[in-house]
């Protein structure tokens, strides 16, 4: 049985379409009808109904999603195996993150692996929402803050620190903030998630407890970026991740709030669906990330 067929299946079964299928493998569709039908001619059973409008699973198309997605995948994952002895990696190796952080921070260390991997193709996907990894078809996506229960293994990567800041502009027609409290009464910059505007903001105090101040927005986006460059506008009081805005630190265009105030630290995470044997390539990909952020505990602040 032909293994890419069978893959390309599975992708079919996942996208519920074998035009997105076939768009998402750069084929065309009568290629990806072939595939199908060399596979349903191989195993000598029909495995989608097909009318012009509507696409569906057989009963044995089913079963065969439901036990030949793990086997696939052992063999798959044992195939890179062995390569990985002779220290090959191969295929294709996807990826998503967030925009600024992919493009900031992750490029560089994605640089560095895949010249020491060159027969290994790379396929980094930038988007600040977070995607169905199994629907498109992503092997690992590096998300930060608090992961939301599912049912993808999760691997931490790094703590991340935050902090509060705005433009020198800003504090001097606003003023300062000297306490918590005193934020319910400037403007502040909030990011919209899928689940909702995040307008609480969580801190540490002195005894290390968790505060919750609930803030104002006047300006929100659903882009990290976007926020940056509306506080850099002096627009308000923004909740940054400090690799984001380092570099404005360090020269001035921003300035931290509240020093004494910590906000309360997140972490970065690479998430990944649920396998019995993770791929090699995956897997020395986040051994790769996680030796990197460890031997360079200052990527955080670097500028």
């Amino acid at each position: 049985m032909n293994t890419e067929d069978f893959q390309f299946f599975i992708r079919v079964a996942d996208l519920g379409s074998i035009s997105k299928a076939a768009q998402d493998a750069n084929i065309s569709v009568s290629v990806a009808s072939q595939k199908l039908q060399r596979l349903e001619q191989q195993l000598q059973l029909r495995l989608f109904h097909r009318t012009t409008r509507t696409l569906s699973l057989t009963e044995e198309g089913r079963t065969l999603l439901t036990h030949g997605r793990s086997w696939l995948a052992d063999f798959v994952n044992l195939h890179e195996s062995l390569k990985v002895k002779d220290h090959i990696l191969s295929g294709t190796l996807r990826m998503t993150a967030s925009a600024i952080f992919g493009t900031k921070i992750l490029m560089p260390v994605i640089a560095k692996f895949s010249l020491l991997h060159p027969e290994l193709n790379i396929h980094l996907d930038l988007n600040d929402q977070n995607i169905d990894l199994i629907q498109q078809g992503m092997d690992l996506a590096i998300r930060i803050g608090q992961l939301q229960s599912s049912s993808l293994i999760a691997r931490q990567l790094s703590s991340n620190p935050r902090l509060l800041c705005a433009s020198p502009a800003y504090l001097q027609y606003y003023g300062i903030p000297e306490s918590l409290s005193d934020l319910k009464a400037h403007r502040c910059i909030l990011q919209q998630h899928a689940n909702g505007l995040t307008d609480q903001w969580y801190f540490l105090n002195k005894a290390g407890e968790t505060e919750q101040i609930r803030v104002e927005g006047y300006f929100s986006s659903n882009s990290g970026e976007a926020i940056r460059q509306a506080a850099l506008q002096g627009l308000g009081i923004s909740n940054h991740s400090l690799w984001h805005v380092a570099e404005d630190l360090n020269t001035g265009t921003l300035v931290q709030v509240l020093p004494d105030f910590p906000v309360q630290a997140t972490a970065i995470y690479a998430v990944f669906p649920h396998r019995d044997l993770v791929p090699p390539k995956v897997q020395c990909f986040l051994d790769y990330l996680s030796d990197y952020f460890q031997q360079h505990a200052d990527w955080q602040i670097k500028t």
